[in-house]
């Protein structure tokens, strides 16, 4: 699909250049009535987040902060301090327009002014980017057009355009240096340069980097000044960039950089589609378009239940997602099951304080809220069963529309994937909406997270997913690592995938063929199982043939052959296998991030199975089955 195949250059002058969009996007300040109907509860939490920025110190940018990125690998030092910026700008302008006193713009130009002074709104991971890539500080010369330099311009940007009148009474410098320092930090690298990998104009694949890029860049386009014939050029450019980025969707709609980054993925892609069909009155719009909609609706195939969703690649089991985006998103598709997800994380939406902030998200969120308080309550999006044949992902839950009883999704793909982890034949096992057999996810990111040292990093490494050791071998990163001879078939009782992990393997673990088969029998109650089985041929005898599983849970043996994992609520899962066949060793593993103990607590667990005797050509099966935490009810 192509964008420039709906939307052209006729299209786009007809509807947008010499428009007037005030009002389009959101209501101008000057219109009190609309945002008197901004929903009080928010009202009141915006304001009071907006009040503890008032004459408060503003946080101070280092050299030092910005160099420790390269001395130490440490990312939060000068991130941390600049998403504060931002943060703060958000909370003081929408809480601005919200009340519309003008008690919060002398901070606002504090604000404006800092971050107009700052000697760069690239972060220093990012400096990559730079045709100087080994100096520590940021050449001023250079602007770099990174996420945040993006995020930045368009926070300054929707200052200028929502708090015009306010900010020109106080000076017209304040807005023309706003306009300034955009034109030369992001108009003019994105229009000069085509070598931004980002842009998908060069051999590198785009992934979520450009979306998010080009929205920033689309807003900065409709809503800064500028000549007709400028916009025309840089609203062509940005929608022959996104062209690159919908070229290497999968026509399933499936996100390999996992259910986390959905929202900086397709949710970010809804950010450029919807300020099109804002600015142009709704005359421009694809979300008819089936690739839009399957890319939207990836969230929900994804979601477990509860908190939980499906976290393969960088992703965290229960992310932080933008459910302001997914309500949006269900309502231009038309899709009750997306809305409905946004219905679910909007119902304990809390404006955010610190972190990542976008205003155009926020000023979205609140108009979901306020939408969401007149809509019935639609049905939580449980789906039964999903299988996305590019991407090689499946899940199966026992009952349809029910976190109750066994939830199983694997995966094949390669190992090349958008934050990849060497994980091909990876699976997650959950039992009435709890997770039992896990992905880790990822720890916080450093400099050693998108390095070449990347997976030393223990979280990457197949070793620490549910996946054979070969000879002392795990998997090996690279797209010509991959999963073989996928087959996936599904009925109303049992789902079965199939798929072929040696491809995976380095030619060092000696490994012939390893055929790894899943086979989910949805019976009534406890009788539901999980039946892995795994089938191997290994180029000679082995002694040193290992399978691990990763669980959230302290494993115990509840009897010879089986190992119980209890939820310590009553709850609990049983693996049943051939005790002559293997030996069995549990390690506790330590979590010392926080972004990972905020999920899992302070341990996991990895049960290594150890196989008896030589292996040269091997055939086992485990049956996986929910329990009480005795360990009754799963059948062997």
């Amino acid at each position: 699909m192509k964008l420039t195949a709906f939307i052209s250059a006729e299209d786009v002058a007809a509807h947008i250049l010499g428009q007037d969009i005030t009002g389009r996007l959101f209501p101008a300040w000057e219109d009190r009535e609309a945002w008197g109907r901004m929903p009080e509860k928010l009202r009141q939490e915006w304001i009071r987040a907006a009040e503890r920025h008032v004459g408060a110190d503003l946080p101070t940018l280092r050299a030092s902060a910005f160099m420790a990125y390269f001395t130490e690998g440490s990312r939060a030092r000068y991130e941390a301090v600049d998403a504060a910026r931002r943060s703060a700008l958000c909370a003081l302008l929408i809480a601005e327009c919200l009340e519309g006193q003008g008690r919060f713009v002398g901070d606002i130009v504090d604000l404006v002014w800092l971050l107009c002074e700052q000697t760069t709104w690239c972060s220093p991971a990012h400096h990559y980017l730079s045709r100087d890539p080994a100096q520590i500080l940021s050449n001023v010369a250079e602007p770099l057009f990174d996420l945040m330099a993006g995020e930045t311009a368009a926070a300054l940007a929707w200052t200028s355009f929502l708090l015009r009148g306010p900010l020109d009474r106080v000076s017209p410098l304040i807005r023309e240096r706003i306009r300034l320092e955009i034109d030369r930090r992001i108009v003019a690298p994105y229009m000069e340069r085509d070598d931004f990998w980002w842009m998908g104009f060069g051999e590198r694949e785009p992934n979520n980097w450009n979306p998010w890029c080009n929205g920033n860049m689309l807003t900065v386009a409709l809503l800064q000044e500028m000549a007709a014939d400028q916009r025309a050029a840089v609203l062509s450019k940005i929608l022959r960039s996104l062209d690159r980025y919908l070229e290497v969707q999968h026509e399933d709609g499936g996100c390999d950089e996992g259910s986390t980054y959905w929202a900086r993925a397709a949710g970010m892609l809804l950010v450029n589609l919807e300020l099109l069909y804002r600015a142009s009155g709704g005359a421009l719009q694809v979300y008819d378009q089936p690739l839009i909609q399957k890319l939207g609706q990836f969230v929900y195939r994804m979601y477990v239940g509860g908190p939980y969703f499906v976290n393969f690649a960088d992703g965290s089991a229960m992310p932080s997602l933008d459910y302001g985006l997914i309500h949006l998103y269900g309502r231009r598709i038309k899709d009750d099951r997306l809305q409905a997800l946004g219905q679910i994380g909007m119902a304990s939406y809390r404006i955010p304080t610190e972190g990542m902030v976008s205003i155009f998200q926020e000023m979205i969120s609140l108009a979901a809220y306020a939408d969401i308080q007149t809509e019935g309550t639609l049905s939580p999006p449980l789906v039964q069963d999903c299988w996305l044949p590019h991407l090689q992902a499946m899940t199966a839950r026992q009952q349809d529309g029910s976190v109750r009883g066994l939830y199983l999704a694997a995966k094949g793909g390669h190992n090349d994937e958008s934050h990849n982890h060497n994980d091909i034949g990876h699976y997650v096992v959950y039992a009435d909406g709890k997770p039992y057999l896990i992905d880790i996810g990822v720890e916080t990111y450093t400099a050693k997270t998108f390095s070449p040292e990347r997976y030393e990093i223990w979280t990457m490494q197949s070793e620490y997913h549910s996946l054979p050791v070969i000879n002392g071998f795990g998997q090996k990163e690279g797209r010509a690592y991959r999963a073989r001879e996928v087959a996936y078939e599904r009925s109303d009782t049992t789902v079965r995938l199939g798929l072929d992990l040696a491809g995976a393997y380095p030619a060092e673990a000696g490994v012939k063929a390893w055929r790894r088969s899943f086979a989910f029998e949805r019976a009534e109650g406890r009788d539901a199982a999980i039946t892995l089985r795994e089938q191997c041929t290994l180029a000679e005898p082995s002694r040193s043939v290992r399978l691990h599983m990763i669980s959230c849970r302290r494993p115990t043996v509840a009897r010879e052959g089986r190992i119980l994992l209890s939820d310590g609520d009553g709850g609990a899962l049983t693996i049943d296998y051939e005790p002559e066949q293997w030996g069995v060793a549990f390690e506790r593993i330590e979590v010392v991030d926080e972004q990972l103990r905020r999920v899992w607590g302070d341990a996991l667990y990895r049960i290594a199975f150890i196989a008896a005797g030589e292996v040269e050509r091997g055939d086992w099966t485990f049956r996986i089955t929910a329990a009480d935490s005795e360990g009754e009810g799963g059948t062997a």
